[in-house]
């Protein structure tokens, strides 16, 4: 059996689209295959809790749910509202699971479409995470910010995670984190994103089709996608198209938003929402009036 240990980080305002991934998580696995899946949260109800715990029941998968002490964040010259700190709560996975020599973070907003085991098996030799790479690090990039102490090539997506805990705890990576929060203080633009990318020097890129942008997935061919402009100087077309003819996982970044915040969510999707609990098909008043203002 292999077993596998995934980390997602969310609250109450985002329980349907943590419940979609996870179920589409569970329905490919491979039948080998055994996810120990952590979720760590500020606010998450038992009720809500309740209803996750039965998506892995009669199966070979475990679930957890865990408060952060936020507190840990307390002083840290960044934004630090509630919905922008979860985002940092990756940083502390090394010291939250101890036990672990590699784990695998991933946000809420995917839909997984096979096994994690290929990718869980790279090879981090070195290598403190392996992520997607987004753009190539340069002074004129499109979507993301330029810091000239950031010594890589690239700019890697946070949203999906291969990570080596055991050389994480060995270079001190989550006080390296912190150090870099308080250093680059108002200069970080994307938040997590920046600060993994300027406090890891050696980062493993991966396939990708472990991050197929919606945009890449759904619209009729790659160069429609708005991403194509940057991803182009990256990836081949047919890179490209490989990752959109065979997503490992479709992430829901970018235009059009989120798919429980459209007035017509894709239909592959809706299947998954139809697939979890009724107490987890929760639409926030936020959720409803991004719906309505979606043209989508």
């Amino acid at each position: 059996m292999n077993k596998i240990p995934i980390v997602f980080t969310f609250d109450k305002n985002i329980i349907l689209g943590g419940a979609v991934t996870i179920k589409s998580l569970i329905d490919y696995a491979n039948p080998d295959t055994c996810y120990d899946i952590y979720v760590y949260h500020p606010n998450i109800s038992k009720k809500s809790i309740s209803a996750f715990n039965r998506m892995v029941e009669n199966t070979k998968h475990t679930i957890s749910f865990d408060v952060i002490d936020e507190s840990i964040f307390k002083g840290v010259p960044i934004d630090t509202r509630r919905g922008w700190i979860i985002t940092f709560y990756r940083l502390l996975i090394p010291k939250l699971l101890p036990q672990y020599d590699k784990v695998i973070y991933s946000d809420v907003d995917v839909l997984f479409q096979s096994d994690m085991s290929e990718v869980y098996n790279t090879d981090l030799t070195s290598y403190e995470w392996a992520g997607v790479i987004a753009e190539k690090h340069q002074q004129n990039m499109i979507q993301h910010k330029y810091f000239e102490e950031n010594n890589n090539s690239y700019i890697y997506w946070p949203g999906f995670m291969v990570m080596n805990t055991k050389l994480m705890r060995e270079n001190n990576f989550i006080n390296r984190c912190f150090d870099t929060m308080y250093k680059f203080n108002t200069r970080l633009k994307f938040r997590d994103l920046d600060v993994l990318n300027l406090t890891c020097n050696k980062i493993k890129s991966l396939p990708f089709k472990y991050v197929t942008l919606q945009s890449i997935y759904y619209l009729n061919t790659i160069q429609e996608a708005p991403e194509y402009i940057f991803l182009k100087e990256i990836y081949s077309d047919d890179e490209l198209l490989e990752a959109k003819n065979n997503p490992a996982i479709i992430h829901y970044a970018g235009s059009p938003g989120k798919p429980w915040r459209m007035k017509r969510p894709y239909k592959n999707y809706l299947e998954y929402i139809s697939k979890i609990p009724k107490e987890l098909r929760k639409y926030t008043f936020r959720d409803i009036k991004k719906k309505l203002l979606n043209k989508y």
